[in-house]
């Protein structure tokens, strides 16, 4: 989830319906109803912009389609889109991004006929990637202690707190933009194990950081569902689907990689089977419409 690096975040999916209608009659004399007619025309089309951060981007995944943005065609959006075959698909995610960079980058994509957005946003402005490294760091040379929640404390909390006005003016922002698109805040995947066991040496958190670490993910996470309620947007939970698919998961199990990747992505961040795992919720938010 980290490198993360921001924010989440598509109408949709339409299903075409035909209605039959058979009327029973009470009586003989009674004149049978009239079936409603079918629906005529095609489903409205969907034209589709994906917006965010390298959780959505997908760096390192094969196969690297912008390489400044460091962007997947097999990202989530990519997955998504070849799923829904909008009529038009933009995908401006970018590794590294911020709410601050969306304005520059990536709203520019967004038109008043523009009918679905995911956005991935606000764990680079949390600054989730550089605590990874830095806590990896400290974690080298302090197993069994807890250095990198000694070094923070609970400046954590209010970096997490901040996170959240940002995300939800970049949410304002969508909407003001594209006024008649459904807009979806897709969350981060878990990465922690939830039993707080690390996996030495594909990680190099101390012990005592990893719960730390975990409550800090589950914390954000929690914000950006509260943001995307407060500002009109749903919200794609990632992390429960992901619990069992955390950075200390067997490969082909995990979907997030850690300090040492195994599979193509960068450190702490999705892996090909993640992105698509994060494609299928996102999918299934859309269906349930």
């Amino acid at each position: 989830m980290f490198g993360h690096t921001s924010r989440s975040p598509r109408a949709l999916r339409v299903l075409a319906c035909a209605f039959a209608v058979c009327a029973l009659s009470a009586s003989g004399a009674a004149a049978p109803a009239a079936a409603p007619r079918a629906r005529s025309g095609p489903p409205p089309l969907v034209r589709y912009v994906a917006l965010g951060d390298s959780e959505a981007a997908a760096p390192g995944v094969p196969r690297q389609v912008d390489a400044r943005c460091e962007r997947s065609s097999n990202d989530y959006p990519s997955v998504v889109a070849a799923r829904l075959r909008p009529a038009s698909f933009t995908d401006v995610t970018c590794t590294g991004a911020r709410t601050t960079d969306l304005a520059r980058g990536q709203f520019p994509a967004l038109r008043r006929d523009t009918t679905l957005v995911t956005l991935t946003i606000g764990a680079n402005d949390f600054g989730f990637a550089d605590i990874a490294v830095k806590c990896s760091a400290l974690g080298l040379f302090d197993a069994a202690g807890a250095p990198c929640r000694h070094l923070y404390g609970s400046r954590l909390a209010g970096r997490i707190a901040a996170t959240a006005p940002k995300v939800s003016a970049a949410l304002r922002t969508v909407h003001r933009l594209a006024p008649n698109a459904r807009v979806l805040l897709v969350g981060y995947l878990n990465l922690i194990p939830d039993d707080h066991r690390g996996c030495r040496p594909r990680e190099l958190f101390a012990a005592g950081d990893l719960p730390w670490l975990d409550a800090a993910e589950n914390s954000l996470d929690a914000t950006l569902a509260r943001t995307a309620r407060s500002a009109g947007a749903a919200f794609v939970d990632q992390r429960r689907i992901s619990a069992a698919h955390d950075i200390c998961r067997p490969d082909g199990v995990r979907w997030t990689e850690a300090i040492r990747p195994t599979r193509p992505a960068i450190p702490f961040h999705p892996n090909q089977l993640g992105e698509a795992a994060m494609a299928g919720q996102v999918l299934t938010v859309l269906a349930s419409r």
